[in-house]
């Protein structure tokens, strides 16, 4: 039988690694200076703006996608990754950043790069209708924060009952903003019980307003950079994947930062197996939904479609990326994943995970860029693109990283956190015998 979860050492709150956070504050300084830098240097405005467009794509994704996965663990009462939950949860921190940097991105003229803003002349009469800047905006801003609002109403339910618990285990030793969380307290009993009545209905909420808002947010943000072409499984191809990018970072963070948050005992070889088999399925689930859309577009041979994977698949500099795309997101995951040891390995776990996780930002890119980098003759990836990413990386890792300081690392008060008392735990023969 496994061992009873114990809450005691997770109730207090976390120093956050001092060098961890000054390489990401170094970090986001790289990016700003890299992307003025690009704005300003004379032919190099598309270049960083498509840079920038790329990592806003998917870190609001990856913001999203980390929740999702936490609401995916309330919905079916798992108990595998109940001490991942919380790492889900805290990646949702970023997304009021990446509203503010969609704003930035908007303000220094990152409609320039679409066609249908700058020569409208070109659109259908229904389509420009639809694509004008004005109503353009309103569609994202309102469907992202509408999104993030619900998100967050999720997380202050989940946190509650933790907060509360650890409140009076800190003896009131514990962050000024916790008091706005936990006020009119019941008792502990009576508020574990309804935050977790209270999740089962609002995640279900969460991951709705999720697919629905990414989907319309894609086609906004990255279809309409081709406003001629379109397909009907964009949208549901780009928010699996942001849910597949999520439970990728999860698995990195949590790996990489257990020693910091003191969760080496939570986060076992098993609930990493249990992981490693969860985004293997995921890996064939973008796979299928990519090769659903290649096939009736290249098999129909119209126009207005195939012109958009014929510059993608078959020219240069495109083609090569392509390959590396289908490397990264599919053939090296699956194959690697198919161990069973190396899913039980956290580390090695990790350098596999991180194949994917800059797959889908090569596969980001290679969606957005050929429909506005018509003319050149080489990946046009360099020193202000990488400089960029690493301005978000170290955002990101910032804001999740402060946030996870200040609360409960893993659901501490959440009673799936132990195993279910009728499992039956099965070890194998060569498992160790005392």
């Amino acid at each position: 039988m496994s061992a009873q979860f114990d809450p005691n050492p997770h109730y207090a709150l976390k120093s956050p690694p001092q060098k961890l956070l000054k390489a990401a504050k170094i970090a986001v300084a790289i990016g700003v200076v890299c992307f003025v830098a690009g704005l300003l240097i004379d032919g190099y405005g598309k270049r960083i703006r498509v840079a920038y467009l790329t990592n806003l794509v998917y870190f609001i994704g990856l913001s999203l996608g980390g929740l999702i996965f936490a609401c995916t663990l309330t919905l079916t009462l798992a108990r595998w990754g109940r001490g991942l939950k919380r790492i889900g949860e805290s990646f949702l921190l970023f997304m009021p950043v990446a509203l503010v940097l969609l704003a930035i991105f908007i303000l220094t003229g990152g409609l320039e790069l679409y066609e249908w803003y700058t020569h409208p002349e070109t659109l259908h009469a229904h389509k420009a209708i639809y694509l004008t800047a004005p109503f353009w905006m309103a569609r994202l801003f309102i469907g992202l924060s509408l999104l993030t609002f619900f998100a967050f109403r999720y997380l202050r339910i989940s946190l509650r009952p933790d907060l509360g618990v650890a409140a009076k285990k800190l003896n009131g030793k514990h962050p000024a903003w916790w008091n706005r969380y936990i006020k009119d307290w019941t008792t502990d009993e009576e508020e574990i019980e309804k935050s977790a009545f209270k999740q089962r209905y609002a995640a279900p909420v969460v991951c709705i307003f999720f697919a629905c808002v990414l989907t319309v947010s894609i086609v906004d943000l990255v279809m309409s950079l081709s406003p001629h072409w379109y397909s009907n499984m964009f949208g549901g191809w780009y928010f699996a994947s942001c849910f597949w990018l999520g439970m990728i970072w999860v698995g990195i963070y949590s790996v990489l930062n257990r020693r910091w948050m003191g969760t080496e005992k939570i986060f076992t070889p098993t609930v990493y197996h249990d992981l490693g088999k969860l985004v293997f399925g995921f890996c064939v689930v973008w796979a299928y939904m990519f090769y659903a859309q290649l096939l009736p577009i290249w098999y129909g041979n119209m126009t207005e479609e195939i012109g958009f994977l014929i510059v993608r698949l078959r020219l240069d500099p495109w083609q090569d990326l392509a390959v590396l795309v289908a490397l990264t997101c599919f053939f090296i995951p699956f194959v690697t994943l198919l161990s069973r040891g190396i899913k039980k390995m956290p580390m090695a776990l990790t350098v596999v995970l991180l194949i994917p996780a800059v797959g889908i930002w090569l596969e980001r890119y290679i969606v957005a860029a050929p429909s506005t980098l018509m003319d050149v003759t080489s990946i046009p990836i360099g020193v202000l693109e990488l400089g960029v990413t690493a301005g978000f990386v170290g955002g990101f890792l910032w804001v999740v990283t402060t946030f996870l300081s200040q609360v409960p690392v893993v659901p501490v008060t959440d009673p799936l956190m132990n195993p279910h008392p009728d499992d039956v735990h099965v070890h194998s023969m060569d498992a160790h015998v005392h």
